[in-house]
């Protein structure tokens, strides 16, 4: 019998998100959970893409289709020889953390956290520093408690805005203390943007721009277009940074679906043209508050986003567990974004990138099992 796996495997069991999608299929429940949106992609989007299949089916170089590059560098205001096309924000993120630090080193995340974070962090060899952010009717970031966390080992601040869970966007003010605290102790930033396109009032900063030669950026055609699915991400890098970070990715995915890459390279400046972004805004913003004014009926606690297509929620005594056997309904459960703090009691994330009559259904399953409960 050859030996055990290594250890790192315990990493790779089952995400929340993938068991509450599991169990919602199980169960039969409308999914709240995991945020893939219940709209196909536009439909410039997939004309793009069919005209691309039988063109763009080989091999890419592993930074990226230059066409793609071009797109991105110009919808972004950056040098395209900064630019790297991933395998989605994760495949991003998984790269930044291989070649940013490592065993001894540590790396600040705010937590709650996306849960990519911290295995990416252990599999580095790296400890996550979880710096909470503070739920006083909203989140807030706690810029105190993120300075005292910041240690003689610390490589990276891991900063993610808008922010997933909370639809949180950062201000002004707060990203230049980052900024600051990063120049004093000579840290990297990772800057996960993959939500930049998804906001509702202002529209969000980027880390970049207050400090380019330090910040690595993340984004996704995933959430921007709605094609989760399609594994089409990018890091944005400081100069001359690169073909280090292409070659880092080369060892995982090599490169991104060629003829996807081509699509969305046609997309992004169409989109930008035609005020897409900004409809699929308005559609979120409308989502949103359809869910929240629903939760807010039945008791919840909302706290509303800025941004994202994510709702934190909570209502004391309430499991997601039981949401979704007995209610019908998924959510992640608060629990899921914490690991070295308390989550709050009854903390939930509820995904509201699905069509009104799914919301409006929810609701009504949420409210009959409630009445039921008391």
């Amino acid at each position: 019998m050859p030996s055990p796996l290594h250890p790192r495997t315990q990493l790779s069991t089952e995400s929340i998100f993938a068991t509450m999608s599991r169990l919602a299929a199980q169960f039969g429940a409308i999914n709240l959970g995991q945020g893939f949106p219940s709209n196909p992609p536009p439909d410039f989007l997939l004309a793009a893409a069919r005209k691309a299949i039988g063109v763009f089916d080989q091999y890419t170089a592993p930074i990226g289709l230059f066409k793609l590059r071009e797109a991105l560098a110009e919808d972004l205001s950056v040098d395209i020889d900064q630019v790297v096309i991933t395998c989605g924000g994760t495949e991003a993120l998984h790269a930044l953390a291989q070649a940013l630090y490592g065993p001894g080193d540590e790396v600040v995340i705010l937590e709650p956290y996306f849960d990519v974070y911290l295995p990416d962090a252990k599999l580095a060899g790296a400890t996550p520093v979880l710096v909470p952010m503070k739920l006083e009717g909203g989140w807030r970031l706690d810029l105190e408690a993120l300075e005292r966390n910041i240690s003689s080992r610390t490589r990276a601040l891991l900063i993610n805005s808008p922010n997933n869970p909370t639809g949180t966007i950062f201000s002004k003010s707060e990203l230049e203390r980052i900024v600051s605290l990063a120049k004093e102790r000579d840290l990297w930033i990772i800057s996960d943007e993959v939500y930049d396109e998804l906001y509702f009032s202002g529209a969000p900063l980027s880390l970049r721009r207050l400090a380019p030669e330090r910040t690595f950026t993340v984004g996704s055609a995933g959430k921007r277009l709605e094609a989760t699915g399609w594994r089409v991400g990018w890091i944005l890098t400081p100069a001359g940074l690169a073909p280090t970070l292409a070659g880092m990715r080369q060892w995982s995915s090599f490169c991104s679906p060629a003829p996807l890459q081509a699509a969305v390279a046609e997309a992004l400046p169409f989109a930008r043209q035609t005020g897409y972004y900004q409809t699929l805004r308005e559609g979120y913003k409308k989502r949103r508050d359809l869910l929240a004014s629903g939760l807010r009926a039945l008791g919840f606690e909302v706290f509303l986003p800025q941004s994202t297509y994510f709702l934190t929620a909570r209502k004391p005594g309430l499991e997601a567990e039981t949401l979704v056997k007995d209610a019908k309904v998924a959510a992640i459960p608060g629990r899921a974004f914490y690991e070295q703090h308390p989550a709050p009691d009854g903390l939930m994330r509820f995904a509201f990138c699905k069509t009104e009559n799914e919301l409006t259904r929810a609701i009504e399953r949420l409210d009959a099992y409630l009445k039921t409960a008391r």
